[in-house]
């Protein structure tokens, strides 16, 4: 049995304060889905652990235009009832509702889903393909915003410090034409760990060509990244199917390289390349 010290903040100023006083020798807990499996295993051993949850302000889903605000913890289910989200970022809820069963999605958090850094998480990928923002805060150098696409460095480390806490996730509303996709893999229906995540955002031009193309697939990779090469393939062109096999293909090279060959990449690498293709066609509006 481990022991810690815990602590409830009833503040932000006031977490903040505990944070600076102990900094990386606690750890920030929320609905606890992953840092208490995490304490049970006895793979890390803080010596203070920090309660967010009483933290009102943490909390909610908001609209501040042209941008929408999302508390750390927020709750996967909170995600699933939002009107916000389904309106603007139906993506996100259909990632929110992919995580584990009731029980899960009722306790863990976006913030923890994030601040995790684990390469099979489900609603970090999405948020990643939205280009969500999070809002970085400590009681010495305030605040400062860091890009979701350069928080994670590495499984399970972020670019995070030790004194800061995550206290908002920030995402800019879609523009016109844009359309939005999100789809999980896993070994069965309920309280599955992904083995493969697909986040896709397309937006189109008046004349049909794509304007906009984001896709991120989770849990194949290391960590979670836009597939860039892919991408461009496509921006500036009538998405054609041509252009699309070409797409699906620097895709899965892509991820070959950043990855290496692994035991799974015989299955991984053609249901990637299938699940990119329909999902792209189905963006599009065509059948498959």
């Amino acid at each position: 049995m481990q022991q810690f010290q815990f602590y409830s903040a009833k503040s932000t100023a006031e977490a903040l304060s505990y944070l600076a006083d102990k900094g990386a020798r606690c750890k920030i807990i929320a609905g606890g889905t992953d840092l208490i499996p995490t304490l049970r295993l006895e793979a890390i051993h803080p010596e203070y652990v920090l309660n967010i949850l009483e933290v009102e302000s943490l909390g909610g889903i908001k609209q501040e235009d042209p941008c929408v605000r999302i508390g750390p913890t927020t709750t996967f289910a909170e995600m699933e009832e939002s009107e916000i989200l389904h309106r603007h970022f139906p993506m996100l809820v259909q990632a929110a509702a992919s995580v584990g069963g009731p029980q899960i999605r009722n306790r863990g958090t976006i913030g923890g889903n994030i601040a995790n850094g684990s390469p099979a998480a489900d609603v970090l990928p999405a948020v990643l393909a939205l280009d969500g923002e999070l809002e970085l805060q400590s009681k010495t150098r305030g605040i400062r915003m860091l890009p979701l696409a350069e928080a994670v460095e590495a499984p399970y480390k972020t670019r995070l410090m030790a004194d800061e806490m995550l206290t908002g996730i920030v995402i800019r509303k879609l523009g016109k034409g844009t359309r939005s996709v999100f789809e999980k893999l896993g070994r069965r229906n309920a309280m599955a760990r992904a083995r493969m995540n697909l986040s896709i955002v397309l937006q189109l031009d008046p004349q049909e060509r794509v304007k906009d193309l984001r896709i991120v697939p989770g849990a194949v990779m290391p960590a979670a990244r836009r597939m860039r090469r892919a991408e461009n393939i496509l921006v500036g062109e009538k998405p054609e199917s041509s252009l699309i096999e070409a797409c699906v293909g620097a895709l899965a090279e892509e991820m070959v390289q950043v990855a290496g060959v692994r035991g799974s990449t015989g299955y991984k690498v053609p249901v990637l390349k299938n699940k990119v293709r329909c999902l792209l066609q189905e963006l599009r509006g065509l059948e498959f």
